[in-house]
């Protein structure tokens, strides 16, 4: 059993950062870094927006199983 975890630049601050390639947010299919999504939901909440929901297991490896 293996692990697999997507190495990409944030679409927003442009840091590499690793994540779940099945669950981390994006933004035109280009992933958003853990801090930069907590700044965009801060943003939001402060507008009386919702927060946008985070899976908890998007910024760790997945089981190589649950590759399409």
């Amino acid at each position: 059993m293996g692990y697999a975890t997507l190495l990409a630049p944030c679409a927003v601050c442009k840091r590499v950062f690793s994540s779940n390639p099945l669950k981390v947010p994006s933004v035109k299919n280009e992933p958003v870094c853990q801090t930069c999504m907590e700044a965009v939901n801060l943003a939001r909440l402060a507008k009386g927006l919702p927060a946008f929901i985070i899976a908890r297991d998007a910024y760790e490896p997945c089981r190589e199983e649950e590759l399409p």
